[in-house]
């Protein structure tokens, strides 16, 4: 059986990697596209393995991993301009 991913641990051992949504829009430098930052969030959230990228619920304010968000941001952005 696989190891399942476990998020409040890897948020636990690399606090520094996970902030709130205004702190992630501010790194990834898209505090002026707020509607493109909200589309990648809701791609993001719509993944299956969605669980790398953010923990927590709405009740219990969700956090995100800046780093693994900005790889695949960079990552969609990549293939756009290979044209796949």
């Amino acid at each position: 059986m696989a190891d399942i991913y476990d998020a409040l641990e890897d948020k636990l051992k690399n606090p520094e990697d996970w902030v709130n949504r205004v702190e992630l829009r501010d790194f990834l430098g898209m505090s002026g596209s707020k509607d493109r930052f909200n589309e990648y969030i809701k791609v993001i959230e719509r993944l299956e393995d969605s669980y790398l990228y953010v923990q927590g619920t709405l009740s219990t304010n969700k956090t995100y991993n800046k780093v693994r968000i900005y790889n695949y941001i960079n990552h969609l952005n990549r293939m756009k301009e290979r044209g796949a």
